[in-house]
């Protein structure tokens, strides 16, 4: 468990070789710092090490730094660094890599090629109890029975709550990129999830994007599941095929979150800045707090934002106008969805109306960027989580502009929610930044359990 120190230095006989896998969170340590400062010392991976392995504990007490490791092992295996060349001492510090969950998830599928899943009976042996295994919701019994509503948003509206509570444990988020190979990608894998205190699961989600050679082949670009976990006992509940439908959802619930608290007072008006999925799930959750009279939306495909603003007419029962330039959208709105891939910039300042609130959502990796760092630097700056907007949300790029520091962060819009820091307050402009969170995986995860 790595509680405590596990052995001395004069135990060990010469030649010695420590293998070391009990240290994987900072609060663990199985070895001297002293024993570790004296041996040729080989990690995993150095940095991951250095945060949370053996080396961290060598690190604190003064005795090593990254740059006295000798060798991570692949470099020992690939011949760029010397292994064992005597009777040296060596330590491994093995903290566990993604690299291997990558290798043996390739192996076992492999090994797995033909079985037919649940064919052999299971083993069941009584001084050996198990969890239930999780249950499979496919997507056609997700999308024909979740749905947005009041409920949703609430919840995730409260997750916003309880994490400016300090009551959602939630990891900065996780990226996996797919290098185009002749047997793979290109696309990415973003990873999300948290925990909300006192709920009855939490939720850790995989959203596949960016495969965009699928489309050659009649199949979509995105996918993605979220696994269910039950809170009392740590056992996968469920796994959620939801192909991205309720990533979709849980966005759209932010971004009507975020209407209700910062919307100016009576407005009538909004636009969508890009007329896919998000922007729908915009649109469709915001109407379950808010009544827009009007509606406009833009994209460069005219019949992409046609059909857009047709379906949310038919839907909603406002009128949508599809505009044919973004100036003429942002020009007649109050309030601006701005949802795209996030290439370049979607509005200018003086397109803006007085009292105007934008709520981006096209940024969640640090080469993306809809807003002028100019206008974010005037508005008064609303974040999902100011931490994580200020690597890879808009706010990284008027960071990186040099026009806004993590200070110059208004709120996070839970401190709204709970009163803690005003919302609006007369005709100022306002920009949330939303990256999507764990803490809306982890309300939507439980919401859905309930549902189904």
């Amino acid at each position: 468990p790595g509680g405590e120190w596990v052995l001395k230095e004069d135990w060990l006989r010469p030649g010695a070789t420590i293998i070391a896998s009990g240290s994987d969170q900072p609060t663990k340590n199985e070895l001297p710092p002293s024993v570790m400062a004296k041996a040729k010392f080989v990690t995993d991976i150095t940095a991951q090490c250095s945060r949370v392995g053996e080396l961290r504990s060598a690190i604190e007490a003064g005795l090593m730094t990254a740059d006295s490791v000798h060798a991570e092992i692949g470099q020992i295996i690939n011949g760029e660094k010397p292994g064992r060349i005597g009777n040296e001492l060596i330590v491994c510090d093995l903290t566990g890599t993604g690299a291997q969950d990558a290798a043996i998830g390739s192996y076992v599928m492999k090994v797995l090629d033909g079985v037919v899943p649940g064919a052999m009976p299971p083993v069941f042996d009584a001084n050996k109890p198990r969890l239930p295994a999780p249950k499979l919701y496919d997507y056609d019994t997700i999308i024909n029975n979740v749905a947005p509503s009041r409920e949703l948003t609430e919840a995730v509206e409260d997750a916003f709550s309880q994490l400016a509570n300090g009551r959602v444990d939630v990891p900065l988020p996780m990226h996996i990129g797919i290098a185009e190979t002749p047997e793979a990608g290109p696309g990415d894998c973003h990873i999300k999830g948290g925990y909300i205190e006192g709920a009855p699961t939490w939720t850790v989600k995989l959203a596949n994007v960016s495969f965009y050679n699928n489309v050659k082949k009649g199949l979509p670009a995105g996918s993605g599941v979220f696994v269910v976990c039950d809170a009392t006992n740590g056992g996968p509940k469920a796994v959620l095929h939801e192909n991205r439908y309720l990533t979709d959802l849980r966005t759209g619930a932010a971004g009507a979150v975020a209407v209700k608290h910062l919307a100016v007072k009576g407005a009538k008006s909004v636009a969508f800045i890009g007329t896919g999925v998000i922007a729908e799930s915009m649109a469709r959750s915001t109407a379950t707090v808010y009544g827009f009279e009007q509606g406009y939306g833009y994209s460069r495909d005219m019949s992409k934002n046609s059909a857009f603003c047709d379906k949310m007419s038919a839907e909603l029962g406002y009128a949508f106008t599809p505009c044919s330039s973004a100036e003429d959208a942002v020009r007649n709105a109050d309030v601006v969805f701005t949802q795209t891939p996030g290439g370049e910039w979607v509005l200018k300042e003086d397109w803006l109306r007085p009292g105007a609130t934008i709520i981006a959502s096209g940024s969640d990796q640090p080469t993306k960027n809809e807003l002028p760092p100019s206008v974010m630097a005037k508005a008064k700056f609303v974040t999902d989580i100011t931490a994580q907007c200020s690597r890879v949300g808009e706010l990284r790029s008027a960071i990186e502009a040099g026009l806004m520091t993590a200070d110059s962060v208004h709120a996070e819009i839970g401190q709204i929610i709970n009163g803690e820091k005003p919302g609006r307050i007369g005709n100022e402009l306002i920009v949330c930044d939303l990256t999507g969170t764990g803490a809306q995986d982890a309300a939507i995860g439980s919401y859905v359990m309930k549902v189904l």
